[in-house]
């Protein structure tokens, strides 16, 4: 499985080449197809130039960008030289960390354009009363990866100068086509591929525990292994989300896809109940928003309290479970060994004005929209 791009404060990556330090980083999501992205922040270390790097891995979309003044950003010059509007919408910030000029919930109106060859891209971004301007190219995946070596590598291929943000010694034009043939041709295969998958299956089912692992949002604590059999795990993460956004930002991920989701008012946790999986967000004893998901294959066989779990959470984790989503397991798992079997607690009451499900039936009926192009950043692009 290919290594997922997420980076964090003070990370060295190498890009083209050239050695960055990561400064800060900001998750962007478009509510009106459900897109989402992260710009890092990052700055040259030969040079102390800084610069932003868009990375989309579910679109599979890289671009860096130098911010510049608004020379050339006319809508006449833009005609004049073939560039085209490839992409406009609202962006909205999900969240951020290190050295950025950012809050959580703040939008802004973006458009973004390309040149006739595909390859370089302009970007503008009106902010509450600013307007920012960045010129950037696309990148490869394998352009863009960690590095342990402190030491800086040469390479003379910089396709943007940073005085006036002009494409510079820029890789030959036909090798630059013959890249982009060959990435049209997989594309296009794929999509044929996918569509004669589409027609048998429905679509593959995003997973809770898929989002967590991929987000850079989230970090990895550990995996409790089932007491009833020991090839069913839990995984536990922590994030600096709190209850609220950590929630509603795994119900995003998921289409809003839940069988049922309620909030424990004693305490502000969320369960959240799949087809397949269970989750479970929630305060730690330590005081940290820690998010607990495994199948239900696992909740089924065991009799293990969430993560550094308070007993209020413990006894929501338990009885949100047995009264929601028992019964069904016990058919499906029916020749599996229950930690539920002698289960006697309290059914929690059922809130038919529970914010999260109100969330959840939200966003599940607008999340048939698509995207086709690259978005804007804080930083700039997608």
């Amino acid at each position: 499985m290919e290594e997922a791009l997420k980076f964090r404060k003070g990370d060295r990556i190498k890009i083209e080449g050239e050695l960055y330090q990561v400064l800060g980083g900001i998750e962007l999501v478009n509510r009106s197809d459900g897109a989402r992205w992260t710009e890092y922040y990052v700055q040259n270390l030969q040079n102390g130039k800084e610069r932003w790097l868009s990375v989309d891995e579910i679109y599979d979309e890289y671009a860096i960008y130098t911010s510049c003044d608004s020379k050339g950003f006319s809508e006449e010059e833009l005609d004049a030289k073939g560039w085209k509007n490839a992409d406009s919408g609202v962006e909205e910030v999900l969240s951020w960390f290190g050295n950025v000029d950012a809050e959580q919930g703040e939008k802004a109106s973006y458009t973004e354009y390309e040149d006739n060859t595909g390859e370089y891209l302009m970007s503008v971004e009106h902010w509450d009363g600013e307007t920012e301007y960045a010129k950037g190219y696309y990148l490869d995946k394998d352009e863009i990866e960690v590095s342990g070596d402190l030491q800086q590598i040469e390479n003379p291929q910089f396709r943007v100068d940073y005085n006036n943000c002009q494409p510079r010694q820029p890789q030959t034009m036909q090798k630059r086509r013959g890249r982009k043939n060959k990435i049209i041709a997989v594309v296009v295969i794929a999509v044929l591929a996918w569509g004669i998958w589409a027609i048998t299956k429905s679509a593959s089912k995003k997973e809770i525990r898929n989002y967590l692992e991929d987000s850079p949002f989230y970090s990895y604590e550990t995996s409790i292994t089932s007491d009833l059999n020991e090839e069913e795990k839990a995984d536990v993460y922590s994030t600096d989300y709190s209850i609220e956004t950590a929630a509603k930002e795994i119900i995003t991920a998921i289409d809003g896809k839940t069988e049922d989701v309620q909030e424990n008012t004693e305490d502000e946790s969320v369960a959240i109940l799949t087809e397949h999986e269970y989750c479970l967000v929630y305060e730690s004893e330590e005081g940290k928003t820690m998010v607990q998901a495994s199948s239900r294959a696992y909740v089924y066989q065991s009799t293990n309290d969430p993560y550094h779990a308070r007993t209020t959470t413990s006894r929501h984790y338990h009885s949100f479970y047995y009264f929601r989503g028992y019964s069904r397991d016990a058919s499906r798992y029916n020749n599996r060994a229950s930690g539920y079997q002698n289960y006697d607690g309290t059914a929690p009451e059922y809130n038919y004005s529970d914010t999260y499900r109100s969330y959840s039936n939200t966003v599940r009926q607008g999340s048939t929209g698509t995207r086709t192009s690259s978005g804007g950043g804080i930083g700039f692009g997608k």
